[in-house]
């Protein structure tokens, strides 16, 4: 008996060592056959250009859809994307700020650049607008129709002429490489779209499709002009607050609000690192921290303009320093939950908030993805 089971278990084992090696012998015949690869090649970016295509079409519509590119402050650690948002709502689509590698988060996501309608600035620091070449280049070469619109207050012609002659060779070069039917010239560069906002109260700067926008002014000193937004659709609302310090404007503005989105500086975490950087012979970076206190609100003040403007949900972003660990999330959140019991999260890149249609007359939840 024990012959037999040992003679059996010895096929087994020769069984499973032919697999084997015919495993490896396939393995060794994909990497090494040329049309093989190519063929589960072209599967796998068939699949991926589907489901990025798919993805990207129920953006908006009915929807009133907020997207996070960029959530990190400027000093902000690698793992997240400099200060960016897209907002989404019927056939409009509009970008928020484009700071340094929020362009490639933005693409992942299978945000629409193609039909991009235009990015609006909050204001012109560089972590707000360090992306716009690559913005504007993944949108051209995506099919983007007619230059891409820059709005901002007073100073935004600076910026487009700016990125229009730093780019401008890039520009040409595409265009004589690809050809006009692929990269037209006539779509290639940003046009300005500067509007004037009130030291109270607000200004619409676009209403078409049923999405209306407003512009506000918000205090960021010494820049001027700084500026939030509020967005309307169907019913729904969503309100960004740019950077700025505690501000009675804001509240106004955001008054019902279903979504806020504040920037915050931790105040604590702030002054921590400006410390330890002095201590440790950084003492010019450590004074650069230590004054953004200057210029940017706290969670908990957040929480309070929230509460005053009675908005339904608080997001924090722009978060400074960046939150990298639970510890830091933790440490972010202290007060908060005094101030405002429920309603408050923090944003992370590629977070999705969607606000959908109003049914039966009346709100629908608040999805967050």
């Amino acid at each position: 008996m024990q012959s037999l089971l040992a003679k059996w278990w010895k096929r087994v084992a020769l069984a499973a060592l032919v697999l084997v090696l015919l495993a490896g012998g396939l393995v060794v015949l994909v990497l090494n056959h040329n049309g093989l690869q190519d063929r589960l090649a072209k599967g796998a970016l068939t699949r991926g250009v589907a489901q990025q295509m798919e993805r990207s079409a129920a953006y908006g519509g009915d929807n009133l859809d907020l997207v996070f590119c960029g959530t990190a402050s400027p000093m902000g650690n690698a793992e997240r994307a400099q200060q960016c948002m897209g907002v989404l709502a019927g056939d409009k689509f509009f970008i928020i700020d484009s700071g340094a590698r929020s362009t490639a988060v933005a693409v992942n996501m299978a945000l629409p650049v193609e039909r991009l309608d235009g990015v609006l600035l909050t204001h012109f620091h560089s972590d707000h607008i360090s992306s716009l070449g690559e913005l504007h280049l993944a949108s051209w070469a995506r099919g983007r129709v007619g230059q891409l619109p820059l709005y901002g207050g007073p100073g935004v012609e600076w910026v487009a002429t700016g990125f229009n002659m730093a780019y401008g060779l890039d520009f040409g070069y595409r265009t004589a490489h690809h050809g006009e039917a692929a990269m037209p010239s006539a779509h290639s560069g940003f046009v300005a779209q500067p509007f004037k906002v009130p030291t109270k109260g607000s200004t619409v700067i676009f209403d078409e499709g049923g999405l209306k926008i407003s512009a506000f002014s918000v205090p960021h000193p010494p820049i001027e002009p700084a500026v939030g937004f509020r967005f309307d659709y169907r019913g729904r609302s969503l309100v960004i607050s740019g950077d700025t310090a505690y501000s009675d404007n804001l509240v106004a503005e955001a008054k019902n609000a279903e979504v806020l989105v504040h920037e915050v500086l931790q105040r604590d975490l702030v002054s921590i690192t400006s410390e330890t950087l002095a201590e440790m012979g950084q003492e010019n970076l450590g004074k650069i921290i230590y004054d953004t206190h200057d210029y940017h609100t706290s969670p908990v003040e957040a929480a309070k303009v929230a509460n005053r403007a009675n908005a339904k949900m608080l997001v924090f972003t722009h978060m400074a320093p960046s939150p990298a660990s639970g510890l830091v999330e933790r440490i972010f959140m202290r007060g908060v939950r005094e101030i405002r019991k429920s309603g408050t999260i923090m944003a992370d890149d590629g977070m999705h908030i969607r606000l959908p249609a109003p049914v039966n007359g009346g709100n629908s939840e608040i999805i967050v993805k």
